[in-house]
């Protein structure tokens, strides 16, 4: 073996160590079985594949003994092979993570596995005509007169994810998407230094690279999410909490309440007895005054999303804000209690922000129910004429960002459903469809 040989075998075998390390990474967190950490998966173990497949290419390379002969081109094979099956998963990555914030057209599908069905229909062709490469009498892999072609393939489909990313940009975060473009980027650039350069593993480093930043930019989205949620969760406790507490102070009143009756109707009887009538029914409205609030409101039967409507809705009544709420929600849904916790609370309690400046007749509206195997949920108030808007939606005062919006955006998109934003006549109206299955 050449000096060179050497180094490039040096350089895959660093490679391996890395996408083993990420696939052993990513198979520790692998707690749910979702399509992208399968995809994922499939991604480093096809990088492996490739860098193997160099490897063995390289040790075999000018022996002539006849195991050699067939070992040489079967790895040559795997490795244009296992660069096209690359590029399929990578794209199909792309799309199913968009899958989960919005609907992505068909067709982006059928061009990449088109683009892929004709990377390995020529992989086959080149084992027969020289045409991406040729072995000689020695076992020696020479470029053929088409290799380019091996390199202008993939390269689409670089760009093609490229177009896609940023077409879609606004369904990703930005440090993800800082990190998708920069997995892209990296292989681009080495294939463009392989059409250049000759001899060197460009690509091998490349998309070693690659998908580790992919792993690091995926880490950051998860912990971020779950950040998020765990600011929800923190928020449903403290909301049930209050619920709780509201509960509790309604008991003791009426527990209260209990007890004095009996003495109050001794004073009932005393005053009819003494035909007082006028007196007995003055003290009868202070005592009707006296009487406890009994207006504690079970607005559905989820006990968690119940708790942020008490919660929200009782600071709306103390800023004078006309409710009406209709939600009828079963006690469990498909949909779980955090991922409606945070569309309910983030909807109402932006409605009360923008009903707090409006000087009167404020009000807000809350229609929920289940039609068919769809939970539609519409929430209705007035505001002061004034939004603020960000790209084609609005967003609220309260999180000059939008995040609170975009949260519930991304649950409704993970839930199959549709959203709708309207304002007309200094109404604005939220409109969320919800995909949900029976219990």
């Amino acid at each position: 073996m050449t000096t060179l040989s050497y180094v490039n075998i040096s350089l895959s075998g660093f490679c391996i160590a890395i996408s083993l390390i990420v696939l052993l990474c990513s198979l520790t967190d692998y707690v749910k079985r979702s399509k992208l950490n399968r995809l994922f998966t499939a991604l480093i173990i096809f990088n492996i594949g490739i860098i193997l497949s160099d490897i063995v290419a390289y040790l075999v390379e000018g022996n002539t003994e006849l195991y050699a002969y067939f070992i040489i081109r079967v790895a040559n094979f795997l490795h244009y092979a296992f660069g096209a099956l690359i590029l399929g998963t990578t794209t199909f990555y792309i799309l199913a993570y968009l899958e989960t914030k919005r609907k992505v057209p068909r067709f982006l599908k059928d061009i990449v596995i088109s683009l892929s069905a004709l990377a390995l229909i020529l992989t086959v062709v080149s084992q027969f005509t020289g045409l991406y490469y040729y072995i000689d009498d020695n076992n020696v892999y020479h470029r053929g007169d088409v290799f380019w072609l091996s390199q202008v393939i993939p390269l689409s489909g670089i760009v093609l994810n490229i177009c896609i990313v940023l077409y879609y940009r606004k369904a990703f975060e930005r440090k993800f998407l800082f990190f998708f473009l920069s997995y892209m980027f990296l292989p681009m650039s080495a294939v463009s230094l392989a059409l250049t350069f000759y001899g060197i593993t460009f690509i091998n480093i490349a998309t070693t690279l690659a998908v580790l930043v992919l792993y690091i930019g995926v880490q950051i989205d998860h912990t971020y999410d779950m950040a998020m949620r765990l600011k929800m969760m923190d928020n449903q406790l403290e909301r049930q909490g209050e619920h709780y507490k509201m509960l509790q102070s309604h008991m003791d009143e009426v527990k209260k309440a209990r007890h004095d009756l009996r003495h109050h109707l001794s004073v009932f009887r005393a005053f009819v007895d003494t035909g007082e009538t006028e007196k007995l029914v003055n003290y009868i409205d202070e005592y009707r005054e006296s009487l406890p609030d009994d207006s504690v409101i079970t607005y559905c039967e989820n006990y968690a999303i119940n708790s942020v409507l008490t919660y929200y809705l009782g600071i709306a009544k103390k800023n004078n804000i006309k409710v009406d709420a209709h939600t009828n929600l079963p006690e469990k849904l498909s949909i779980n209690d955090t991922d409606l916790c945070i569309i309910f609370g983030n909807c109402v309690e932006n409605a009360i922000e923008a009903c707090r400046k409006v000087e009167k007749d404020r009000f807000i509206n809350i229609k929920s129910m289940i039609i068919g195997d769809m939970l539609t949920i519409i929430i209705d108030n007035n505001y002061n004429g004034k939004l603020i808007k960000k790209g084609d939606s609005f967003i609220s005062e309260k999180d000059g960002g939008g995040t609170g919006v975009s949260s519930v955006k991304s649950i409704v998109r993970k839930h199959n459903g549709e959203f709708k934003f309207e304002s007309k006549n200094n109404v604005f109206q939220v409109s969320l469809m919800l995909q949900v299955t029976p219990l």
